[in-house]
């Protein structure tokens, strides 16, 4: 079995959020990104690393397969692309664009012509959205572009012969689907902690070679967009802080909840 997954870098949502409390946060002159100066450092987008996690549980498993994981992005990736070999897959591409990359119709039109590429890929795992523009949209597009089933929500995968079985998250509890192969399957933070590379194997990862790709090579540019960014804006942030006066916790509470009620938050 063939399983490829597909990551992608994000700025880190710890910094952006702290940048953006501080008033730090600026968008950079082409209006589709942010300028942090470097500051803030580009890492895994985290549901694409609990991704990566599911592949290699299957191996774990005892399922014979190669684990191939690609990015794409106009960003060198070759920082992220070492810790995926570092955790245990076995191939790293580089999909390279000079696009934005905020379009995941596009993103998924190249990915796709990857697919293709390799030609022998099984299973497709994807993280279940970006932590950057949360817009979820390019496992869904991928399993269109190549016509094949798509399961959302998971949080394990196991197989049945030639076939997948998905443990899904629902509102109502777990549910498990079989599916054949090909299938894209997105997962969400239910499958849990990612393992973390031991320093040997973050070693050896850095001297395997990355596999470099274009995206124009995969799909010809322009095609299959869907969406384009008109604006992007940091929002005010405002926090005001009231402290609350009293001798003891009791004091303190019964101010709280006077102000709560001239707020009207409670009934009277």
């Amino acid at each position: 079995m063939h399983i490829l997954v597909c990551a992608k870098e994000v700025l880190d949502p710890e910094g952006v959020n702290s940048y953006a409390l501080w008033g730090r946060l600026q968008v950079d002159d082409t209006g589709r990104g942010f300028d942090t100066g470097g500051a803030i450092p580009r890492i895994i987008n985290a549901y694409d690393e609990q991704a990566v996690e599911a592949a290699l549980r299957l191996r774990d498993a005892g399922v014979e397969c190669s684990i191939t994981v690609a990015v794409l992005g106009a960003n060198e990736a070759t920082t992220i692309l070492r810790r995926c070999i570092a955790m245990g897959a076995d191939r790293a591409i580089e999909v390279q664009s000079d696009e934005a990359g905020t379009d995941g119709f596009r993103t998924a039109t190249v990915l796709a012509g990857l697919v293709r590429e390799l030609g022998d890929v099984d299973v497709v795992i994807c993280g279940r959205q970006g932590s950057d523009f949360d817009q979820g949209t390019v496992p869904a597009v991928l399993a269109e572009r190549l016509d094949c089933s798509y399961v959302t929500m998971a949080s394990g995968l196991t197989t049945e012969g030639d076939a997948v079985r998905v443990t899904r998250v629902t509102p109502f509890g777990d549910e498990v689907v079989e599916v054949e192969t090909p299938a894209v399957v997105a997962v969400s933070n239910e499958v849990g902690q990612a393992r973390y590379p031991s320093s040997r194997r973050m070693m050896q990862a850095r001297r395997m070679p990355t596999e470099v790709l274009q995206a124009s090579d995969l799909a010809p540019a322009g095609t299959g967009g869907g969406v384009e960014l008109v604006e992007l804006f940091v929002p005010e942030v405002q926090g005001h802080c009231v402290m609350l006066e009293g001798d003891s916790p009791e004091a303190k509470a019964a101010v709280l909840l006077e102000r709560l009620a001239e707020a009207g938050v409670l009934n009277a």
